[in-house]
Parts: structure tokens; C-alpha cells; sequence
């Protein structure tokens, strides 16, 4: 099997994940960016709120019942 050449121009794996990782630490973090897709954000704002209400509603219904 014939070794094959590398493109004119390519960098070897290491220099551009080197390359990859200087050019990120250079650029900040923008503050409430951590949730980058927004589906995604008002899904777990959607999951957090209904555990909560669902908490707070068996509390309410085992209050009534007498169940502690």
C-alpha cells in the first residue's frame, strides 16, 4: 500500500490543535453564553420549573392528606 503525501500547505495535527486551543484562550468567555443553543436553554428552564411545581404541588396535596 502506498504512503500517501500530505497536501502542500497542511500543518501537522499537532501545531494546528496548538494553533486551535491559542486562538481560544485568547477570546474570553461571553458571561451567559454557557448554554450556547437556545432550545436547549428553555428545555432545562422548562425541566427545572416543572420539578418544582410537581414539588411543591405533592407537598401541598400530602399536607391535605396528612401524609408527613
Amino acid at each position: 500500500m502506498p504512503a500517501f503525501k500530505k497536501p502542500f500547505g497542511f500543518q501537522p495535527l499537532e501545531q494546528q490543535l496548538a494553533q486551535r486551543q491559542a486562538e481560544q484562550e485568547r477570546q474570553p468567555v461571553k458571561h451567559g453564553k454557557y448554554i450556547d443553543h437556545p432550545t436547549a436553554r428553555y428545555v432545562l428552564i422548562l425541566l427545572l420549573t416543572l420539578v418544582v411545581v410537581v414539588h411543591v404541588g405533592g407537598a401541598i396535596v400530602l399536607a391535605l392528606l396528612g401524609i408527613h
